[in-house]
This record gives C-alpha cells, sequence and structure tokens, in this order.
C-alpha cells in the first residue's frame, strides 16, 4: 500500500502510476466540465463513468461514504433554496409563494442539474485526492511551469490539513482512554469535550509552525532560479495522448455548448 495525501492505496493503481501533469490536469477538467456542461443526460453519464473508473482504478468506493453526510446537506440546500427562493420562468407554473418566488415545470430540472454539477465535481476531486501525493503536486505544477514556492505552498496545505485531521484523532483518542466519553450526554456536554481538544491542538498547531520554518530555511525556499529534483517523470507518448484528449474534451464541450447551441439547457430530452 501507498500513502498518499489522505489514505492509503494499492501501489499497482493504474492513478498512482499516473504521471503529475495529468492527475493536476484530470483535476482541473472534472472541475470545468460539469459548470460548462447544462444538459442533466450528459452531467448523468458523465457521473456514472466517474463511478466506473473507481472500479478500473481500484479505489474503493466505501471511501465516498464519508462526504454522504455532506453530500445530502448540500443537496437538500440546493433543493430548497430553488424551490422556496427561485422565479425560474416555465411554461406552468405549480405553486407562487407570498414572497414573489414560485415553482415551475423548470424549476426541479435546474435543480437537478446543479445537484449534479456537484456530486460530479466532489466524486472526481476525491478520486484524485485519494491518489495525491506531496511530489505529485509539485511536480505537477512545475509542468505548468507555475513557481516551485507557489506548487511547494499548494503541496504544504494539503499536508497540513491531514496532518491537523491525524492530530485530532490522536488527541481525541488520548482523551477517550483518559475516560472521556464523546458519544453521550447532552449538546452542551459534548460542546465542552470537544472544545478540550482545541487548547492541545493549537499547541501542537505552534511547535509545527517553529518547525516549519526551520524546515524552508534548511531547504532554501526562495527565488532561486536553479533547482535539483530528486525524482524525474518523463511524459510518454500514452500522456501527451491523454492529456490532448482532456484538452480536447474541454475544448469541444465550449464548442457544442457556446457555438454550436447543442448542449445548452434543458437539452434532450427535456427539451
Amino acid at each position: 500500500m501507498t500513502r498518499t495525501f489522505f489514505l492509503y492505496i494499492e501501489e499497482n493503481s493504474p492513478l498512482i502510476k499516473l504521471h503529475p501533469l495529468l492527475k493536476i490536469s484530470f483535476l482541473i477538467t472534472v472541475n470545468v466540465l460539469p459548470w460548462i456542461i447544462d444538459m442533466p443526460l450528459l452531467l448523468v453519464i458523465m457521473l456514472m463513468c466517474l463511478l466506473a473508473l473507481y472500479k478500473i482504478m481500484r479505489i474503493p468506493l466505501k471511501r465516498l461514504c464519508k462526504f454522504i453526510v455532506l453530500s445530502i446537506v448540500i443537496i437538500q440546500a440546493i433543493m430548497f433554496s430553488y424551490i422556496f427562493g427561485s422565479k425560474i420562468p416555465g411554461r406552468i407554473v405549480y405553486v407562487s409563494f407570498p414572497w414573489g418566488t414560485y415553482v415551475s415545470d423548470k424549476t426541479l430540472l435546474y435543480a437537478i442539474t446543479v445537484t449534479l454539477r456537484f456530486l460530479n465535481m466532489l466524486i472526481g476531486s476525491t478520486m484524485i485526492l485519494a491518489v495525491l501525493r506531496d511530489i505529485d503536486i509539485i511536480y505537477g505544477f512545475l509542468y505548468l511551469k507555475i513557481p516551485y514556492s507557489i506548487a511547494f505552498t499548494i503541496s504544504l496545505a494539503l499536508r497540513s490539513a491531514t496532518i491537523f485531521i491525524d492530530d485530532y484523532f490522536r488527541i481525541r483518542d488520548a482523551m477517550v482512554l483518559r475516560g472521556v466519553n464523546f458519544d453521550k450526554g447532552n449538546i452542551v456536554t459534548r460542546a465542552r469535550n470537544y472544545s478540550r481538544l482545541a487548547m492541545p491542538l493549537m499547541v501542537l498547531g505552534v511547535r509545527r509552525m517553529i518547525e516549519l520554518g526551520y524546515i524552508l530555511e534548511v531547504k532554501g525556499l526562495g527565488d532561486v532560479k536553479k533547482r535539483t529534483f530528486l525524482y524525474e517523470f518523463p511524459l510518454r507518448p500514452i500522456d501527451v495522448a491523454l492529456l490532448m484528449f482532456m484538452v480536447c474534451l474541454v475544448v469541444v464541450t465550449v464548442v457544442l455548448k457556446y457555438f454550436l447551441q447543442v448542449i445548452r439547457f434543458p437539452g434532450w430530452p427535456f427539451s
């Protein structure tokens, strides 16, 4: 198993071996395409393809279970905002509210489209973030001609988030061993127990900031014109082909929507 930012993945997973530039490009693509596509049917097809990739790339689907509660909350917020706070014209108006909004035959269709966009972005981003490593962030952005300091800062931000999560669970487990129960009691009792985690987390955070300052000084992070790198990631023909495919996919989608007017909302079969 190989350790990434957020979990352990099989070493033979195709995504682990993917070129860092392709990982960054795929992450950008799965977040750009849903905002370009208005057609619900295409968004459903994209969602099915992403779920199939989880199986092909040997990434457990159970990793998505952590986001089920978050997804349900966000989907509910989207539906409520469209139903009670929108005025989308349609052929038929089903319900009118005293505050001036109404529900037409296109209201739910718009809400479903936004929900599908969110799910595509969440599932696609989770798949790539599950296999991202420090070197993938740094080398991927370097291939995009982004300065090393910016690439290192982004990598450090993601690493700090995972370290904070690890520290949180470590401190929480230590408090459970000392007899603190986070699952019993009323809301005030639970909030008080969780508030006791703040001080040790702050102390650990300050210590890590001091240590990080020393590390950055030793690494010589700054405006250095020539740098040496430990790893080499040559672009193979298959990597170039995949990169061109993603670029062409975005370009074709833009042309179909904005120039040929083929995949504009609501699109077949809802037109």
